[in-house]
């Protein structure tokens, strides 16, 4: 399937104090007139064929048919006008700023800022040496754990497991003169450091 044409709605409209002195109705005709002059495509002139479009042709191309749905555009129109979002040029109804609206690109949106943000966070953690204390932890605990399973023949228990993993972080916190709590959230952040405590026996003091 094609990809249909579309343009942007931008949120803050909600509170725009422009629009929000609009009755429902002329809000309807700001909105479809600025669809149709993205639809134009030349820079916020509602034009046809490279032609002014008249007010007559502005009412038909908005599928306009009583005169009720008339007087909203034309007083829409008059409004938005007076206060600086609409101009004639001439015989050619101009939408104000609205090429560089539409043109703000989809990476400068808080979300899009917000990604690259986590994105180069994680990509200066992936290369960040890791913590002595820690890598030391990781590796005494390997070695340990081998040995202790080969001396019960059977796999460690949960229990036994946090037993040992705890016994060598006290030793590691002796030698090194530091809590490894400390380690992990100096590295890896304070969520790191409280799921680490959730896990220890006992879970997180204090």
């Amino acid at each position: 399937m094609p990809a249909l044409p579309w343009m942007k709605m931008w949120i803050e409209a909600l509170d725009d104090s422009k629009l929000t002195r609009l009755s429902l109705a002329e809000r309807g005709a700001w909105w479809g007139l600025l669809q149709l002059a993205h639809r134009c495509e030349a820079g916020g002139k509602v034009v046809s064929g490279g032609q002014a479009m008249t007010m007559e042709e502005i009412t038909d191309a908005l599928h306009i048919k009583n005169g009720e749905d008339r007087e909203s555009l034309r007083s829409m129109i008059e409004k938005m006008q007076a206060r600086g979002s609409l101009v004639w040029n001439g015989e050619t109804l101009f939408v104000i700023h609205l090429d560089e609206r539409q043109t703000i690109p989809p990476s400068a949106e808080r979300s899009a800022v917000a990604e690259r943000v986590r994105q180069h966070r994680a990509r200066k953690q992936e290369h960040k040496p890791m913590d002595p204390m820690l890598a030391e932890m990781q590796t005494r605990i390997g070695i340990e754990y081998k040995e202790r399973r080969n001396e019960l023949g059977r796999e460690l228990t949960t229990e036994e497991r946090l037993g040992l993993e705890d016994q060598i972080g006290k030793k590691l916190e002796e030698k090194h003169g530091r809590k490894i709590g400390d380690a992990i959230e100096q590295n890896y952040g304070r969520d790191a450091r409280h799921s680490w405590e959730q896990a220890q026996p006992g879970g997180a003091e204090g």
